[in-house]
C-alpha cells in the first residue's frame, strides 16, 4: 500500500476534490463530533495515516446522522508528491467498507465543497409496507399515499423562502431557494427528489414530513402557508433519516 512520506513531501500545494459514497446508517452524520463515529473523522483519520500529518477534510453538507450520499463532495489540500489518481485507493485501504472514495481530482486553489456548491440534490424513499430488504434505505408507511396530492402540495415550498419553521435550528439565515420538488411512483414506492441552492438541518426530512401528512388528509395546505409565514401551525412530522440520500452537488 503506498504511504507518503516526509521525504516526498513537495512544496506545491494541491487543493483536491473527492467524490465520495457512503452508508450513513452507523454514524452521526458528516461532522466531526467528540465521542460519536462521523464520516469527515474516518476520512481525515485516513488521511492523517496516509500522509503523516493532520489533514482537514472540508464537505459539502452537514448530512443528519443516518443519512447516505451517492455522491458526496469533499476538499483537501495537500502538500505530498503521491500522484492524485493514487489517493482513492490509498484512502480506502484506511476506511471501513461502508465509505468509499469513488474519485480524486486537483481543483483551483478557491474550489470549496461547500461553499463553492450552487445546487445540491437530494432524494427521499418511501415504500408502502414492510421491506426488510429495503428498510436500510426507506422510511415504511403504513397506507398508500396519493402521489397527485404530494405533487399538488410540494408547489409550496418552490422558491426561495424563509424555511426556519423546517429545520431544527435556532439562529443563522434561513432563507432558501428550492429549485423543484418532483414525486414519482415505481409500483411499492415513492421517490421524491428535492433540488436547492442550500439545505438547513432536518429541512429535507421536515419537508417530507409535511408531504406525507398532506396526502393522508392530517395537514392542510393552510397548515403549510401559514407555517411558511412565520406562523403559528400544527407540529410537523421528521421522516427518518434512513430515507435520505444526498445524490450529488453541482458547482
Amino acid at each position: 500500500m503506498l504511504r507518503a512520506t516526509k521525504s516526498q513531501l513537495d512544496s506545491v500545494v494541491r487543493n483536491v476534490q473527492l467524490i465520495i459514497e457512503f452508508d450513513g446508517t452507523a454514524y452521526a452524520g458528516w461532522q466531526s463530533q467528540p465521542n460519536h463515529l462521523t464520516i469527515q473523522g474516518l476520512l481525515e483519520r485516513a488521511a492523517q495515516r496516509l500522509f503523516g500529518q493532520r489533514i482537514k477534510i472540508y464537505g459539502c453538507s452537514r448530512t443528519d446522522a443516518g443519512v447516505s450520499a451517492r455522491n458526496y463532495v469533499a476538499n483537501f489540500s495537500y502538500s505530498s508528491s503521491l500522484p492524485v489518481e493514487k489517493i482513492p485507493a490509498a484512502l480506502n485501504f484506511y476506511l471501513p467498507a461502508d465509505i468509499y472514495v469513488k474519485s480524486a481530482d486537483i481543483v483551483p486553489e478557491d474550489f470549496h465543497a461547500r461553499y463553492s456548491a450552487r445546487l445540491k440534490t437530494y432524494t427521499y424513499r418511501i415504500v408502502y409496507g414492510r421491506s426488510p430488504l429495503r428498510s436500510r434505505r426507506s422510511w415504511e408507511v403504513g397506507t398508500r399515499l396519493d402521489v397527485q396530492r404530494l405533487k399538488s402540495v410540494a408547489k409550496l415550498f418552490i422558491g426561495t423562502l424563509d424555511f426556519q419553521p423546517f429545520c431544527h435550528c435556532q439562529s443563522g439565515p434561513s432563507i432558501c431557494t428550492v429549485k423543484s420538488i418532483t414525486c414519482k411512483q415505481f409500483r411499492d414506492e415513492i421517490l421524491i427528489t428535492v433540488k436547492g441552492d442550500r439545505f438547513l438541518y432536518k429541512m429535507v426530512r421536515r419537508i417530507v414530513g409535511a408531504l406525507v401528512a398532506y396526502s393522508s388528509c392530517r395537514l392542510t395546505k393552510r397548515d403549510i402557508r401559514r407555517a411558511l409565514k412565520g406562523r403559528k401551525h400544527k407540529p410537523f412530522v421528521i421522516a427518518p433519516a434512513r430515507g435520505l440520500i444526498l445524490e450529488g452537488v453541482q458547482y
